[in-house]
Protein backbone atom coordinates (compact mmCIF):
# COMPACT_ATOMS: atom_id res chain seq x y z
CA UNK A 1 0.00 0.00 0.00
CA UNK A 2 1.40 3.42 -0.72
CA UNK A 3 2.57 5.31 2.16
CA UNK A 4 0.43 8.53 2.61
CA UNK A 5 1.82 11.41 5.31
CA UNK A 6 -0.81 13.41 7.16
CA UNK A 7 -0.95 16.43 9.72
CA UNK A 8 -2.30 14.60 12.02
CA UNK A 9 -2.95 10.58 12.83
CA UNK A 10 -5.45 10.00 15.39
CA UNK A 11 -5.07 6.64 16.77
CA UNK A 12 -8.69 5.57 18.02
CA UNK A 13 -12.69 7.00 17.06
CA UNK A 14 -14.06 7.27 20.29
CA UNK A 15 -15.31 10.10 21.35
CA UNK A 16 -12.55 12.28 21.90
CA UNK A 17 -10.95 10.78 18.80
CA UNK A 18 -13.55 11.81 16.43
CA UNK A 19 -13.76 14.96 18.02
CA UNK A 20 -10.31 15.86 17.58
CA UNK A 21 -10.41 14.37 13.86
CA UNK A 22 -13.42 16.59 13.29
CA UNK A 23 -11.97 19.88 14.98
CA UNK A 24 -8.78 19.54 13.46
CA UNK A 25 -9.99 18.73 9.81
CA UNK A 26 -12.39 21.89 10.15
CA UNK A 27 -9.28 23.77 10.57
CA UNK A 28 -7.94 22.62 7.45
CA UNK A 29 -5.55 20.22 8.17
CA UNK A 30 -4.92 16.70 6.89
CA UNK A 31 -6.29 13.93 9.28
CA UNK A 32 -6.24 10.20 9.20
CA UNK A 33 -8.98 8.39 12.00
CA UNK A 34 -8.12 4.91 12.70
CA UNK A 35 -10.22 2.12 14.32
CA UNK A 36 -10.18 -1.50 14.46
CA UNK A 37 -13.95 -1.48 14.22
CA UNK A 38 -15.55 -1.16 11.22
CA UNK A 39 -17.20 2.11 9.24
CA UNK A 40 -20.67 1.14 10.23
CA UNK A 41 -19.69 0.02 14.13
CA UNK A 42 -17.98 3.06 15.35
CA UNK A 43 -19.26 4.60 18.60
CA UNK A 44 -20.84 1.34 19.83
CA UNK A 45 -19.11 1.22 22.95
CA UNK A 46 -19.94 -0.27 26.25
CA UNK A 47 -20.54 3.11 28.09
CA UNK A 48 -22.99 4.17 30.31
CA UNK A 49 -23.82 6.95 27.60
CA UNK A 50 -24.61 9.68 30.15
CA UNK A 51 -23.21 13.65 29.31
CA UNK A 52 -24.13 17.56 31.08
CA UNK A 53 -25.11 19.88 28.60
CA UNK A 54 -22.62 22.20 29.80
CA UNK A 55 -19.39 20.48 27.89
CA UNK A 56 -21.11 22.09 25.04
CA UNK A 57 -21.36 25.20 26.09
CA UNK A 58 -17.61 25.50 27.12
CA UNK A 59 -16.56 23.49 23.65
CA UNK A 60 -18.87 25.09 21.00
CA UNK A 61 -18.75 21.48 19.66
CA UNK A 62 -22.88 20.81 17.99
CA UNK A 63 -25.09 19.11 20.99
CA UNK A 64 -26.38 15.65 20.26
CA UNK A 65 -29.06 15.25 17.53
CA UNK A 66 -32.83 14.49 19.11
CA UNK A 67 -32.53 11.26 16.76
CA UNK A 68 -29.78 9.75 19.21
CA UNK A 69 -30.79 11.12 22.27
CA UNK A 70 -32.16 8.61 24.41
CA UNK A 71 -33.44 10.77 27.46
CA UNK A 72 -33.01 14.29 28.36
CA UNK A 73 -31.96 14.87 32.15
CA UNK A 74 -31.79 17.61 34.93
CA UNK A 75 -28.84 16.06 36.53
CA UNK A 76 -27.86 13.29 39.24
CA UNK A 77 -30.02 11.36 41.69
CA UNK A 78 -27.37 10.02 44.62
CA UNK A 79 -28.48 7.19 47.10
CA UNK A 80 -27.77 5.39 50.57
CA UNK A 81 -28.70 1.86 50.47
CA UNK A 82 -32.19 3.46 51.88
CA UNK A 83 -33.19 4.51 48.82
CA UNK A 84 -35.81 6.74 50.77
CA UNK A 85 -32.72 9.25 51.07
CA UNK A 86 -31.04 10.70 48.64
CA UNK A 87 -29.04 13.48 47.07
CA UNK A 88 -30.52 15.42 43.90
CA UNK A 89 -27.60 17.67 41.90
CA UNK A 90 -28.82 19.45 38.84
CA UNK A 91 -26.53 20.36 35.98
CA UNK A 92 -26.56 23.94 34.96
CA UNK A 93 -27.77 22.92 31.39
CA UNK A 94 -29.43 19.45 32.06
CA UNK A 95 -27.97 16.66 30.30
CA UNK A 96 -27.88 13.58 28.15
CA UNK A 97 -28.10 9.62 27.75
CA UNK A 98 -27.62 9.35 24.09
CA UNK A 99 -27.36 5.82 21.82
CA UNK A 100 -23.54 6.33 21.98
CA UNK A 101 -23.75 4.30 18.83
CA UNK A 102 -26.12 6.72 17.15
CA UNK A 103 -24.02 10.05 18.52
CA UNK A 104 -20.84 7.86 17.19
CA UNK A 105 -22.00 7.88 13.72
CA UNK A 106 -22.63 11.25 13.70
CA UNK A 107 -19.68 12.41 15.02
CA UNK A 108 -17.88 10.44 12.91
CA UNK A 109 -19.80 11.65 10.12
CA UNK A 110 -18.69 15.59 11.14
CA UNK A 111 -15.16 14.43 11.22
CA UNK A 112 -15.37 12.76 7.97
CA UNK A 113 -17.36 15.81 6.28
CA UNK A 114 -15.17 18.60 7.41
CA UNK A 115 -12.24 16.04 5.58
CA UNK A 116 -10.25 13.37 7.81
CA UNK A 117 -9.95 10.02 6.34
CA UNK A 118 -10.74 7.00 7.73
CA UNK A 119 -9.11 3.87 7.96
CA UNK A 120 -11.70 1.59 9.89
CA UNK A 121 -11.17 -2.00 10.39
CA UNK A 122 -7.07 -1.56 11.03
CA UNK A 123 -5.37 -2.37 14.05
CA UNK A 124 -2.86 -0.09 15.14
CA UNK A 125 0.49 -2.09 16.09
CA UNK A 126 3.35 0.87 16.94
CA UNK A 127 4.52 3.77 17.41
CA UNK A 128 6.93 5.15 14.97
CA UNK A 129 9.72 7.01 16.30
CA UNK A 130 12.51 8.91 14.76
CA UNK A 131 15.31 10.84 16.72
CA UNK A 132 13.22 11.01 19.74
CA UNK A 133 10.23 12.31 17.48
CA UNK A 134 6.46 10.28 17.11
CA UNK A 135 6.58 10.15 13.37
CA UNK A 136 3.40 8.18 12.43
CA UNK A 137 1.80 4.99 13.31
CA UNK A 138 2.26 1.08 12.35
CA UNK A 139 -0.62 -0.29 11.59
CA UNK A 140 -2.67 -3.59 9.71
CA UNK A 141 -5.88 -4.70 8.31
CA UNK A 142 -7.66 -6.22 10.53
CA UNK A 143 -8.68 -9.18 8.60
CA UNK A 144 -4.95 -9.77 7.48
CA UNK A 145 -2.30 -8.38 5.36
CA UNK A 146 1.10 -7.06 5.88
CA UNK A 147 1.84 -3.92 8.59
CA UNK A 148 2.35 -0.75 6.87
CA UNK A 149 3.17 2.92 7.85
CA UNK A 150 1.27 5.64 8.38
CA UNK A 151 2.93 9.19 8.82
CA UNK A 152 2.32 11.99 10.35
CA UNK A 153 3.66 15.39 11.57
CA UNK A 154 1.69 15.14 15.29
CA UNK A 155 0.12 11.58 16.18
CA UNK A 156 -2.88 11.35 18.54
CA UNK A 157 -3.21 9.09 21.35
CA UNK A 158 -6.91 8.82 21.84
CA UNK A 159 -7.47 4.36 22.06
CA UNK A 160 -8.77 5.05 25.21
CA UNK A 161 -7.55 2.98 28.44
CA UNK A 162 -5.96 0.28 26.91
CA UNK A 163 -3.54 3.75 25.88
CA UNK A 164 -1.52 1.63 22.89
CA UNK A 165 0.66 4.37 21.50
CA UNK A 166 1.09 5.56 25.33
CA UNK A 167 3.09 2.55 26.64
CA UNK A 168 4.78 2.95 23.41
CA UNK A 169 6.38 5.95 24.01
CA UNK A 170 10.05 6.51 24.71
CA UNK A 171 10.74 6.66 28.59
CA UNK A 172 12.46 10.40 27.77
CA UNK A 173 8.80 11.55 27.70
CA UNK A 174 8.36 11.20 31.09
CA UNK A 175 4.44 9.85 30.45
CA UNK A 176 3.25 7.35 33.07
CA UNK A 177 2.27 4.22 31.95
CA UNK A 178 1.04 2.10 34.36
CA UNK A 179 -1.31 3.86 36.52
CA UNK A 180 -2.80 1.81 40.08
CA UNK A 181 -5.33 -0.75 40.42
CA UNK A 182 -7.17 2.07 42.78
CA UNK A 183 -7.23 4.18 39.98
CA UNK A 184 -9.13 1.96 37.56
CA UNK A 185 -12.75 1.08 37.83
CA UNK A 186 -13.66 -2.63 36.35
CA UNK A 187 -17.74 -1.94 35.26
CA UNK A 188 -20.48 -3.76 33.95
CA UNK A 189 -23.08 -2.71 32.06
CA UNK A 190 -26.51 -3.69 30.94
CA UNK A 191 -29.43 -1.97 28.37
CA UNK A 192 -32.63 -3.38 29.27
CA UNK A 193 -36.48 -3.08 28.38
CA UNK A 194 -38.77 -3.76 31.81
CA UNK A 195 -42.28 -4.16 32.21
CA UNK A 196 -42.90 -2.00 34.48
CA UNK A 197 -42.48 1.80 34.49
CA UNK A 198 -39.38 3.39 35.67
CA UNK A 199 -40.61 6.94 36.95
CA UNK A 200 -37.58 9.12 37.15
CA UNK A 201 -36.45 9.70 33.93
CA UNK A 202 -35.02 13.33 34.52
CA UNK A 203 -32.30 12.14 36.65
CA UNK A 204 -29.03 9.80 36.42
CA UNK A 205 -29.09 7.83 39.51
CA UNK A 206 -25.99 6.82 41.42
CA UNK A 207 -26.65 4.26 44.66
CA UNK A 208 -23.86 3.65 46.77
CA UNK A 209 -24.26 -0.06 47.75
CA UNK A 210 -21.34 -1.68 48.98
CA UNK A 211 -22.83 -4.98 49.10
CA UNK A 212 -23.11 -4.74 45.10
CA UNK A 213 -20.50 -2.31 44.52
CA UNK A 214 -18.01 -2.07 46.85
CA UNK A 215 -15.35 1.52 45.84
CA UNK A 216 -17.75 2.23 43.56
CA UNK A 217 -21.94 2.52 42.78
CA UNK A 218 -24.68 1.04 41.13
CA UNK A 219 -26.24 2.97 38.24
CA UNK A 220 -29.64 3.05 36.98
CA UNK A 221 -30.09 5.46 34.11
CA UNK A 222 -33.29 6.34 31.78
CA UNK A 223 -32.55 5.23 28.16
CA UNK A 224 -35.88 6.12 26.58
CA UNK A 225 -38.49 8.85 27.07
CA UNK A 226 -40.89 6.63 28.59
CA UNK A 227 -39.46 4.75 31.58
CA UNK A 228 -39.69 1.08 29.99
CA UNK A 229 -35.89 0.96 28.75
CA UNK A 230 -32.52 1.37 31.64
CA UNK A 231 -28.91 1.74 31.34
CA UNK A 232 -28.04 -0.37 34.22
CA UNK A 233 -24.71 -1.53 35.41
CA UNK A 234 -21.94 -1.25 38.26
CA UNK A 235 -18.55 -0.48 39.16
CA UNK A 236 -15.23 -1.66 41.48
CA UNK A 237 -11.82 -1.34 41.58
CA UNK A 238 -10.01 -4.66 40.68
CA UNK A 239 -9.39 -6.34 43.90
CA UNK A 240 -8.60 -10.12 44.88
CA UNK A 241 -11.36 -9.67 47.46
CA UNK A 242 -13.86 -8.33 45.46
CA UNK A 243 -15.98 -10.26 43.20
CA UNK A 244 -16.55 -9.37 39.31
CA UNK A 245 -18.60 -6.35 38.51
CA UNK A 246 -21.20 -8.76 36.62
CA UNK A 247 -21.83 -11.17 40.02
CA UNK A 248 -22.75 -8.50 42.50
CA UNK A 249 -24.77 -7.16 40.00
CA UNK A 250 -26.89 -10.04 39.27
CA UNK A 251 -27.18 -10.41 42.92
CA UNK A 252 -28.34 -6.63 43.50
CA UNK A 253 -31.16 -7.42 40.72
CA UNK A 254 -31.89 -10.57 42.12
CA UNK A 255 -31.82 -9.47 45.85
CA UNK A 256 -32.31 -5.72 46.08
CA UNK A 257 -34.29 -4.39 43.06
CA UNK A 258 -36.45 -7.58 41.86
CA UNK A 259 -39.77 -6.06 41.46
CA UNK A 260 -38.27 -3.63 38.81
CA UNK A 261 -35.82 -5.78 36.87
CA UNK A 262 -35.81 -9.31 37.80
CA UNK A 263 -37.69 -9.75 34.37
CA UNK A 264 -36.03 -7.84 32.02
CA UNK A 265 -35.41 -7.91 28.86
CA UNK A 266 -31.68 -7.86 27.91
CA UNK A 267 -30.55 -5.34 24.52
CA UNK A 268 -27.13 -5.52 25.49
CA UNK A 269 -24.93 -5.98 27.58
CA UNK A 270 -20.85 -5.96 28.74
CA UNK A 271 -17.90 -5.05 30.62
CA UNK A 272 -15.26 -2.74 30.25
CA UNK A 273 -12.22 -0.95 32.40
CA UNK A 274 -12.19 2.63 33.06
CA UNK A 275 -9.09 4.80 34.60
CA UNK A 276 -10.68 6.75 37.24
CA UNK A 277 -8.08 9.67 38.60
CA UNK A 278 -6.36 12.81 38.21
CA UNK A 279 -5.10 13.23 34.24
CA UNK A 280 -2.01 11.42 34.12
CA UNK A 281 1.10 14.17 35.28
CA UNK A 282 2.35 14.16 31.52
CA UNK A 283 0.20 12.95 28.13
CA UNK A 284 2.47 15.01 25.60
CA UNK A 285 5.96 14.28 23.58
CA UNK A 286 7.74 15.07 20.83
CA UNK A 287 4.98 15.37 17.59
CA UNK A 288 2.96 13.48 20.15
CA UNK A 289 0.02 13.95 22.39
CA UNK A 290 -2.79 12.10 24.03
CA UNK A 291 -6.69 12.63 24.60
CA UNK A 292 -9.08 11.29 26.53
CA UNK A 293 -9.28 8.34 28.59
CA UNK A 294 -5.32 8.12 27.14
CA UNK A 295 -4.69 11.05 28.96
CA UNK A 296 -7.15 10.06 31.55
CA UNK A 297 -9.32 12.67 31.45
CA UNK A 298 -12.56 12.23 33.70
CA UNK A 299 -14.45 13.19 36.63
CA UNK A 300 -13.59 10.88 39.26
CA UNK A 301 -16.39 11.01 41.12
CA UNK A 302 -18.92 10.27 39.04
CA UNK A 303 -16.74 8.84 35.88
CA UNK A 304 -18.16 10.59 33.28
CA UNK A 305 -15.67 10.47 30.64
CA UNK A 306 -17.29 11.58 27.52
CA UNK A 307 -17.32 15.98 28.54
CA UNK A 308 -14.23 15.39 29.94
CA UNK A 309 -12.29 13.85 26.55
CA UNK A 310 -14.46 16.52 24.78
CA UNK A 311 -12.74 19.41 26.36
CA UNK A 312 -9.65 17.53 25.93
CA UNK A 313 -10.08 17.42 22.09
CA UNK A 314 -11.06 20.84 22.03
CA UNK A 315 -7.83 22.60 23.58
CA UNK A 316 -5.79 19.60 21.41
CA UNK A 317 -7.41 20.49 18.13
CA UNK A 318 -6.05 24.38 18.95
CA UNK A 319 -2.52 23.92 20.21
CA UNK A 320 -1.72 21.26 17.29
CA UNK A 321 -3.03 23.42 14.64
CA UNK A 322 -0.60 26.12 16.51
CA UNK A 323 2.52 23.73 16.05
CA UNK A 324 1.42 23.09 12.77
CA UNK A 325 1.59 26.39 11.78
CA UNK A 326 5.14 27.07 13.62
CA UNK A 327 6.13 23.97 12.08
CA UNK A 328 7.48 22.88 15.54
CA UNK A 329 6.47 19.83 16.89
CA UNK A 330 8.39 19.53 20.20
CA UNK A 331 7.86 18.69 23.43
CA UNK A 332 8.16 22.20 24.53
CA UNK A 333 5.49 23.25 22.23
CA UNK A 334 2.98 20.78 22.79
CA UNK A 335 3.85 21.22 26.79
CA UNK A 336 1.19 24.05 25.67
CA UNK A 337 -1.54 21.94 25.21
CA UNK A 338 -0.35 19.98 28.09
CA UNK A 339 -0.49 23.14 30.57
CA UNK A 340 -4.00 24.18 28.94
CA UNK A 341 -5.39 21.72 30.25
CA UNK A 342 -4.25 20.55 33.50
CA UNK A 343 -4.71 24.42 34.37
CA UNK A 344 -8.17 24.74 32.59
CA UNK A 345 -11.46 24.10 35.39
CA UNK A 346 -11.57 20.85 33.93
CA UNK A 347 -8.06 19.28 34.73
CA UNK A 348 -8.64 21.40 38.07
CA UNK A 349 -11.73 20.05 38.92
CA UNK A 350 -10.72 16.42 38.20
CA UNK A 351 -7.82 16.95 40.71
CA UNK A 352 -10.06 18.25 43.57
CA UNK A 353 -12.76 15.30 42.86
CA UNK A 354 -9.92 12.68 42.89
CA UNK A 355 -9.01 13.70 46.55
CA UNK A 356 -13.21 13.39 47.23
CA UNK A 357 -12.95 10.07 45.71
CA UNK A 358 -10.87 8.53 47.92
CA UNK A 359 -12.85 9.45 50.63
CA UNK A 360 -15.64 8.03 48.72
CA UNK A 361 -13.94 4.90 48.56
CA UNK A 362 -13.34 4.45 52.20
CA UNK A 363 -17.32 4.96 53.22
CA UNK A 364 -19.47 1.95 54.07
CA UNK A 365 -23.22 2.18 54.08
CA UNK A 366 -23.70 3.29 57.23
CA UNK A 367 -21.64 6.70 56.97
CA UNK A 368 -23.16 7.18 53.05
CA UNK A 369 -26.45 6.88 55.04
CA UNK A 370 -25.37 9.59 57.73
CA UNK A 371 -24.23 12.36 55.30
CA UNK A 372 -27.39 11.49 53.15
CA UNK A 373 -29.68 11.41 55.46
CA UNK A 374 -29.04 13.71 58.42
CA UNK A 375 -28.22 16.61 55.16
CA UNK A 376 -24.07 16.54 55.91
CA UNK A 377 -23.56 17.15 52.57
CA UNK A 378 -26.38 18.99 50.91
CA UNK A 379 -27.06 19.31 47.25
CA UNK A 380 -25.53 22.78 46.59
CA UNK A 381 -22.45 21.78 48.57
CA UNK A 382 -21.93 19.33 46.33
CA UNK A 383 -22.40 21.10 43.18
CA UNK A 384 -19.90 24.19 44.93
CA UNK A 385 -17.38 21.54 45.64
CA UNK A 386 -16.53 20.45 42.32
CA UNK A 387 -14.92 23.97 41.93
CA UNK A 388 -15.16 26.29 44.87
CA UNK A 389 -13.17 26.46 48.40
CA UNK A 390 -15.76 27.74 50.69
CA UNK A 391 -17.78 25.33 50.41
CA UNK A 392 -19.32 24.93 54.02
CA UNK A 393 -20.45 28.56 55.82
CA UNK A 394 -19.50 28.50 59.58
CA UNK A 395 -23.17 28.37 60.58
CA UNK A 396 -23.72 25.48 58.60
CA UNK A 397 -20.50 23.14 59.66
CA UNK A 398 -21.82 24.00 63.23
CA UNK A 399 -25.21 22.15 62.49
CA UNK A 400 -23.26 19.42 60.98
CA UNK A 401 -20.90 18.90 64.03
CA UNK A 402 -24.16 18.77 66.36
CA UNK A 403 -26.03 16.24 64.25
CA UNK A 404 -22.66 14.19 64.23
CA UNK A 405 -22.12 14.49 68.03
CA UNK A 406 -25.62 12.92 68.47
CA UNK A 407 -25.00 10.03 66.43
CA UNK A 408 -21.30 9.35 67.08
CA UNK A 409 -20.44 10.16 63.65
CA UNK A 410 -17.61 12.95 64.30
CA UNK A 411 -15.10 10.92 62.83
CA UNK A 412 -16.73 11.67 58.99
CA UNK A 413 -16.86 15.66 59.82
CA UNK A 414 -13.05 15.45 60.91
CA UNK A 415 -12.52 12.87 57.23
CA UNK A 416 -14.83 15.76 55.40
CA UNK A 417 -12.67 18.68 56.87
CA UNK A 418 -9.41 17.23 55.88
CA UNK A 419 -10.95 16.45 52.27
CA UNK A 420 -12.08 20.00 52.01
CA UNK A 421 -8.35 21.30 52.84
CA UNK A 422 -6.93 18.95 50.67
CA UNK A 423 -8.86 19.78 47.73
CA UNK A 424 -8.01 23.38 47.77
CA UNK A 425 -4.24 22.27 48.26
CA UNK A 426 -4.75 20.25 45.31
CA UNK A 427 -6.62 23.15 43.39
CA UNK A 428 -3.86 25.72 44.25
CA UNK A 429 -0.98 22.75 43.50
CA UNK A 430 -2.72 22.07 39.85
CA UNK A 431 -2.86 26.17 38.76
CA UNK A 432 1.18 26.27 39.37
CA UNK A 433 1.15 23.17 36.97
CA UNK A 434 4.76 23.74 35.67
CA UNK A 435 4.54 25.62 32.00
CA UNK A 436 7.60 24.09 30.73
CA UNK A 437 8.52 19.98 30.92
CA UNK A 438 11.70 20.83 32.82
CA UNK A 439 9.78 21.29 35.88
CA UNK A 440 7.70 18.00 36.19
CA UNK A 441 10.15 16.49 38.08
CA UNK A 442 9.26 18.48 41.35
CA UNK A 443 5.84 19.12 40.93
CA UNK A 444 4.78 15.46 40.34
CA UNK A 445 6.79 14.22 43.56
CA UNK A 446 4.37 16.81 45.49
CA UNK A 447 1.61 15.58 43.24
CA UNK A 448 2.83 11.39 44.79
CA UNK A 449 3.50 12.34 47.84
CA UNK A 450 -0.41 14.59 48.59
CA UNK A 451 -2.42 11.31 46.91
CA UNK A 452 -0.21 8.63 48.55
CA UNK A 453 -1.33 10.21 52.01
CA UNK A 454 -4.79 9.72 50.88
CA UNK A 455 -4.64 6.41 50.43
CA UNK A 456 -2.80 5.81 53.75
CA UNK A 457 -5.69 8.05 55.49
CA UNK A 458 -8.63 6.55 53.22
CA UNK A 459 -8.05 2.64 52.91
CA UNK A 460 -10.76 1.28 50.68
CA UNK A 461 -13.94 0.31 52.30
CA UNK A 462 -14.72 -3.79 51.26
CA UNK A 463 -17.00 -5.92 53.31
CA UNK A 464 -15.47 -8.72 55.12
CA UNK A 465 -16.55 -12.28 53.20
CA UNK A 466 -18.11 -10.72 50.12
CA UNK A 467 -16.35 -12.59 47.73
CA UNK A 468 -17.48 -16.59 49.33
CA UNK A 469 -20.81 -15.07 49.85
CA UNK A 470 -21.01 -14.29 46.00
CA UNK A 471 -19.46 -17.00 44.72
CA UNK A 472 -21.49 -19.31 46.92
CA UNK A 473 -24.48 -18.25 45.04
CA UNK A 474 -23.65 -17.11 41.64
CA UNK A 475 -21.41 -18.42 39.13
CA UNK A 476 -19.91 -16.33 36.64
Amino acid sequence: MEQKTYDVVVAGSGTAGMTAAYLLAKKGLSVALIDRRSRDNIGDKICGDAIAGHHFSATGLPHPSDSVVRSYIKGIKVYPRDMRYSIAVETREGGYVVDRHGWGQELLSLALEAGAELYSSTIIQDLVLEDGYARGVVVRPRGGGEPYEIRAKIVVDATGYSSILIRKAPESWGIEKEILDRDIINAYREVVRIKKRFEEVDYVHLQFISEYAPTGYVWLFPWDREGYMLNIGNGVMPHPDIPKPHILMERYIREFMPDLLAEREIIKKGTWNIPNRRPRHVFVGNGFAAVGDSAIMIDPATAEGIGYGLYGAYLLSKYVAEAIEAGDYSMEMMWRYQHAYMTSPYGVRQARLDVFRHLMQAYSDTEYEFVIRYGILKSEEVSKARDEDDVISVYDKLVKVLKAMAHGKMGVIRDLDYTLKVMKRVKQHYLNYPEKPDGIAEWARVTDEIFAELRRRFPPYIPQGLMERSLGKVTA
